[in-house]
């Protein structure tokens, strides 16, 4: 038998296992080596084909189930052909348009933008949509107000820069007189800087700020916390989507993933693994970590405030998707929202 270079043996496999992997994306019925000669324009004989197969097989690319002859992906295969893909396919135009429009139509509240983000990343892929909102860490303060409610409560509201608004009762009193003095101080000493560095700093700052040292130390202290415990939120849209996929029959699966609209923490703290990845970041099946998302895959990438990432969105849908369609979604979503951002100030 002639020998065949590696180089050519490598091209060959690789496309075998991407036209066998489109294949099973627009059927979900097993591939056989017939079908790809037909359909692909793979000019070997069915044999060499067939062995082909059976290496990648091997090599763990893919596999078979006990009832066929045909092959489907793994999520080796999956995430080869995910890396192998060179560039995007470009997103359908009037796709595009549609969410242009989407955002041209809306209110400028960052809310109802996240909000419908979510819910166009959802109706264009068919699939579940994420956005989480701008992370309050990276967030820089625009106002701080105090309102005494009752004799013993004081709503602390926080403005950030790119429009989230953020508000906490602390168990504290102060007269009109010292109200208007710290809020007044406060917005000097922190309009600007993040919430981050305001956790930090505002204790030192009220520290310098002389009238009624001791009592403004135990409010400042209060207000430390508020900043502190600004959680991570995410807005989530089309979940019914992926658990109505013909292929998606794990009820435990199904569970989990409903679970996650009432315990969004745990969905945050998933996602936000690829909040410091730059691009768009795959995780396929078994790459999730967790035995609910085996049969699934996540799209991600960042969203921005100028220069600075704040948040991330994307979609959750099958392992067998449209890969380059639905990455080109989530970076154009992505980049709209950019521009939201950019446009805001």
């Amino acid at each position: 038998m002639r020998h065949v270079a590696s180089e050519i043996l490598k091209e060959r496999k690789t496309k075998i296992l991407s036209a066998i992997i489109h294949q099973y994306i627009k059927t979900g019925k097993p591939v056989g080596s017939n079908i790809l000669i037909e359909k692909y324009n793979i000019s070997l004989s069915p044999a060499a084909v067939r062995n082909l197969m059976a290496n990648l097989e091997e090599e763990g690319y893919l596999t078979h189930p006990h009832t066929s002859a045909g092959r489907i992906p793994t999520d080796k295969g999956y995430r080869t052909y995910v890396n192998n893909l060179v560039k995007l396919q470009s997103f359908a135009v009037e796709e595009e348009g549609r969410i242009k429009k989407e955002y041209e139509q809306k209110h400028n509240e960052i809310e109802t933008i996240l909000s419908e983000t979510s819910r166009i990343l959802s109706g264009l892929s068919q699939y579940t949509g994420f956005v989480m909102a701008p992370k309050a860490q990276y967030d820089g303060i625009k106002n701080i107000e105090l309102v005494q409610i009752t004799k013993h409560q004081l709503l602390i509201i926080l403005l950030t820069n790119s429009g989230l608004i953020k508000h906490k009762k602390i168990d504290a009193f102060l007269t009109q007189t010292q109200l208007v003095h710290l809020r007044d101080f406060l917005n000097k000493s922190l309009r600007g800087i993040s919430v981050a560095q305001a956790n930090k700093e505002i204790i030192s700052h009220i520290i310098n700020f002389k009238q009624h040292e001791e009592e403004f130390l135990r409010i400042a202290e209060k207000i430390s916390d508020v900043f502190y415990d600004i959680q991570d939120d995410i807005y989530i849209d089309g979940t019914s989507n992926v658990v109505e996929l013909p292929n998606f029959n794990d009820f435990e699966s199904l569970k989990s993933l409903i679970k996650f609209n009432e315990n969004k923490e745990k969905f945050i703290k998933i996602i936000n693994k690829d909040f410091n990845s730059n691009g768009i970041n795959v995780k396929i099946g078994s790459e999730n970590m967790l035995d609910e998302l085996k049969d699934l895959t996540i799209i991600t990438t960042v969203y921005k405030n100028g220069e600075q990432a704040v948040g991330i969105l994307g979609i959750i849908g099958p392992k067998r998707m449209e890969y380059q369609k639905m990455m080109s979604l989530v970076s154009h979503v992505s980049e709209m929202l950019n521009k939201f951002f950019k446009d805001k100030k």
